[in-house]
């Protein structure tokens, strides 16, 4: 017997409630990462550090830990925590590689571009630490997308080797720590606390580095330590939701609203409106959606 309509209603109210469930971090995470430069054009004097970076995560490790201990849900090997730590480390501090390596001349374009790769590095992650082959499918969302912001960016600049190695390693290690970070068979508040508590520990070291080096003091700005904080806490959240692949859509929808803040903002359709703004915002678009609606091996066997 066919189902009734009103059994068919239920079902898809029912998907829709579970999808929203599960994707409401990972929007939420888009729509502030690309409004955040509101807050830092009103406040320029919000200075972003490693060590700023290393009081977030610190304060979310500890957090974490605590509601781990409530929950009682201390399910996981040291393996499996040393596991997490790494990958959440590379996810947290992947696209800040070029503060690790004090890449000055990196600019936001150049790095937004070099994270359009990301899924790129991620399929070829999970195709070469599971049985199903690179596909096509895999490549051409994070293609499409350097291509489509290469028509309304400038080129990167490839003149200084600390930026041409943050550009190279940003997408590498962001999309191994995804890939890594999803894999894990502990429990998804054990592998966030412990995510947590490793990027805490390289961004200290680092800034423990770079304090030394400098001769000076690590300075922490509370906005800043806020800020990362909020960032912080929806990146792991919304990635023990979803896929690895779903996740660095992240890295495409960011620019395709940012691309849209302009016209909105200002309150005019052109001369904003361009054929290039138009082929970006398009191919930006339809790669981020053919990463939503992908069926990862991680997604069936998670």
């Amino acid at each position: 017997m066919a189902p009734s309509r009103s059994t068919e209603t239920f079902m898809t109210s029912k998907q829709s409630t579970l999808l929203w469930r599960r994707m409401w971090p990972f929007a939420l995470l888009c729509v502030l990462a690309s409004m955040f430069w509101l807050l830092l054009d009103r406040y320029p004097e919000i200075d972003f550090t490693l060590a700023s970076d290393a009081a977030a995560c610190g304060f979310l490790a500890v957090v974490a830990l605590v509601a781990v201990l409530l929950s009682r849900r201390m399910a996981i090997s040291p393996s499996q925590a040393l596991q997490s730590a790494i990958a959440g480390a590379l996810v947290l501090a992947g696209p800040t590689a070029g503060s690790f390596l004090h890449a000055s001349t990196l600019n936001p374009s150049s790095l937004a571009i070099a994270l359009c790769l990301t899924p790129v590095v991620v399929g070829v992650a999970e195709a070469v630490t599971s049985d199903v082959g690179l596909s096509n499918d895999a490549l051409w969302p994070g293609l499409a997308a350097a291509a489509g912001l290469l028509l309304v960016l400038p080129s990167p600049y490839l003149g200084d080797w600390r930026s041409d190695a943050a550009m190279v390693l940003a997408p590498i290690l962001t999309g191994i720590g995804c890939v890594f970070f999803r894999r894990g068979a502990a429990p998804a508040l054990s592998r966030t606390t412990a995510g947590f508590a490793g990027a805490a520990m390289l961004f200290m070291l680092a800034a423990g580095i770079e304090a030394t080096a400098l001769h000076t003091r690590p300075q922490i700005s509370f906005a800043a330590t806020a800020i990362d904080a909020i960032l912080s806490l929806l990146t792991l959240f919304a990635l023990g939701r979803i896929t690895a692949g779903q996740y660095t859509a992240r890295y495409l929808l960011v620019p395709f609203l940012l691309l849209l803040q302009g016209p909105l903002l200002l309150h005019t359709l052109l001369p904003l409106i361009t054929w290039r703004n138009a082929v970006c915002a398009a191919l930006l678009l339809a790669a981020a959606i053919k990463l939503l609606r992908s069926n990862s091996l991680e997604k069936v066997t998670s």
